[in-house]
């Protein structure tokens, strides 16, 4: 079933993806109570402040921001499986920017950790555990022609049509503008997006887990966007030839993040109103709709070469359009059955 030879490297791409899926569906799912300590009902994983609602700081901050989180977390394991179940070969594409995206999430949390919180700091010793594993597998599958093509990689604009190579541009310019601030300036980000001086910021609550979320929760969003951020750099610089392994955990992740985040503004559990917040909510589809423009648009130069199904050359036919409809509709209902019918 799987195409890892080493099994080092299969323990070592498995321990992250169980690490990945794990997050990935407490926070799509459970992100309020995650951050309520398991308050408001049952939770996967949650961050030890059960009943100390108004004693600790970090108790119902940025259950919706933790939400996110999750469904880019949701991609990464994607791309993970991916790995281990296509095989390593030329792997790097997904792997580099993975690493560069885990280190900074890693230092984010430890340098913006609040250490007068008694929440858990089960994620800060979590994000050093799927660092190591994720890149040891790395190391561990350069025998296996992880770096195929790495040394022939000689970055400029290689993409021919001009809607695609637009979309990748805004890509990522605004990838780098969101992640880079929120690695950087989670504070200002923060402040711009929940103003001190506004009356309702106060009066958000965080029994609900609506708080205002925490610069770790922050930075971590923009160490994942800058993931994405990178994937989206080297389909522009290196060209669209086989780069669906980069592209599929991409679009699957936004359009999760688009059908849940919606469910959620018809729940009520979706912040919009500063500028800053209704500007989030409007970027994530429009992410979406530019990922898939350039999916589609560059099958004619090459996206979809060496494009394999369990080790085995596939040709689309649709397949990949299935799965993303099959998606949306299988988180649409179970994200409806969480958040408004079981409400």
């Amino acid at each position: 079933m799987f195409k890892i030879e080493s099994s080092p490297a299969k323990i070592c791409l498995g321990v992250s993806a169980f690490l990945w899926f794990i997050y990935s569906v407490s926070f799509m799912f459970f992100s309020t109570e995650y951050v309520t300590g398991g308050d408001t009902g049952f939770s996967l994983i949650d961050n030890g402040l059960a009943g100390m609602l108004g004693e600790d700081d970090a108790y119902g901050m940025g259950g919706v921001e933790s939400g996110f989180n999750g469904v880019l977390f949701l991609g990464i394991f994607i791309s993970t499986m991916l790995i281990l179940f296509e095989g390593a070969k030329g792997k790097w594409i997904i792997m580099l920017p993975v690493i560069i995206g885990l280190i900074t999430m890693t230092v984010c949390i430890w340098m913006y950790w609040n250490p007068d919180s008694a929440a858990s700091e089960t994620p800060k010793y979590v994000s050093i555990l799927v660092t190591l594993t994720y890149t040891s597998a790395y190391v561990l599958l350069r025998g296996e022609g992880v770096n195929e093509g790495l040394s022939d990689y000689k970055p400029g604009l290689k993409v021919n049509d001009k809607m695609a190579m637009g979309a990748l541009i805004l890509l990522v310019l605004s990838g780098l503008y969101y992640s880079l601030r929120m690695i950087f300036t989670p504070d200002l980000v923060i402040e711009q997006g929940f103003p001190s001086g506004e009356s309702w910021v106060g009066n958000l609550d965080a029994a609900a887990g609506l708080g205002v979320p925490l610069p770790t929760t922050v930075s971590v969003t923009g160490s994942m966007i800058l993931v994405y951020t990178l994937w989206s750099a080297l389909v522009l610089t290196d060209g669209a030839k086989g780069k669906w392994p980069i592209m599929h955990p991409s679009a699957m992740a936004f359009i999760a993040a688009t059908v849940t985040t919606y469910v959620g503004l018809v729940a009520g559990m979706a912040r919009t109103t500063s500028d800053a917040n209704q500007m989030d909510v409007l970027t994530i589809p429009l992410v979406m709709l530019l990922v898939l423009l350039s999916y589609y648009r560059l099958k004619d130069e090459g996206m979809e070469d060496g494009m394999t199904f369990m080790g085995e050359p596939m040709e689309d036919e649709g397949k990949f359009t299935n799965a993303l409809l099959s998606l949306a509709l299988i988180l649409g209902l179970l994200s409806v059955i969480n958040e408004i019918l079981l409400v």
